[in-house]
């Protein structure tokens, strides 16, 4: 597996670790004049990362060249407690320098097949291709207590190899219908960052790092199938057992 572990103290490290390359890679991209395409996960751990940036990176990386997507939505309305799109807003792009119109929001609020069939059509027009899926420059992923990554769950591990870039999800326990980037769209990007904080994670975590015989039920691990090296960003807690 091409993994590489980043180590940090606590999960405010880890995500200005995180913090650092969205800033590094923003910069090469601002200076060679192209834009730099991010999809962005949900969750509690992110939104730390997401409060760091407005806090602390409003004058250090250049916005305005960087294009925000979304790995994954639940089909709720953006103003749902439950929204990625709406914890990010709170969190960051209600500050005034990022521009509207470089945010693409997954529109959860509407049905999900053809919301499905708009996102992709939207990644297709916007992203470089190649091998036949659309290219992000980063993309940005947790994992779950059970090993999900995305809107991939143990129950839809075949979302890993769907030969459509936006597939629609249901999560196996409260039946809520999702909308999800797939492993192919994931696996495709040119760089691939887990952030993944909290003792609860830790026993799958030490799972997938070392590679065990059943760590493949885990969805988080089979994204090391990628041809580049998959960097973990995780705290002290979360890699308390490897």
């Amino acid at each position: 597996m091409h993994y590489k572990t980043h180590i940090y103290e606590d999960n405010i490290q880890a995500s200005r670790a995180v913090a650092e390359v969205i800033l590094e890679k923003s910069i090469t991209k601002s200076n060679e004049g192209k834009m730099l395409n991010v999809a962005l996960s949900g969750g509690s751990t992110p939104q730390q990362l997401f409060s760091l940036l407005a806090d602390e990176y409003e004058n250090l990386i250049p916005w305005k060249i960087i294009n925000l997507y979304w790995v994954d939505e639940r089909c709720v309305p953006p103003t749902d407690k439950e929204s990625n799109f709406g914890m990010t807003y709170d969190t960051l792009l209600n500050k005034s320098f990022i521009p509207a119109e470089n945010i693409y929001r997954i529109k959860g609020e509407d049905i999900p097949n053809n919301e499905v069939e708009r996102y992709k059509n939207l990644l297709w027009k916007n992203l470089p291709v190649k091998n036949g899926f659309p290219v992000f420059d980063i993309i940005l992923l947790g994992m779950g207590d059970d090993g999900h990554t995305a809107s991939i769950f143990p129950n839809n591990l075949e979302l890993l190899n769907s030969e459509y870039s936006v597939a629609q999800a249901t999560h196996p326990i409260s039946g809520q219908k999702r909308i999800t980037l797939t492993g192919r769209t994931i696996c495709n990007a040119e760089q691939i960052l887990f952030l993944i904080c909290g003792k609860s994670k830790a026993f799958v975590l030490k799972q997938i790092i070392n590679n065990e015989s059943d760590s493949k039920q885990f969805p988080a691990a089979n994204i090391g199938i990628c041809e580049r090296i998959v960097d973990f960003y995780i705290d002290k807690e979360a890699g308390s057992l490897l």
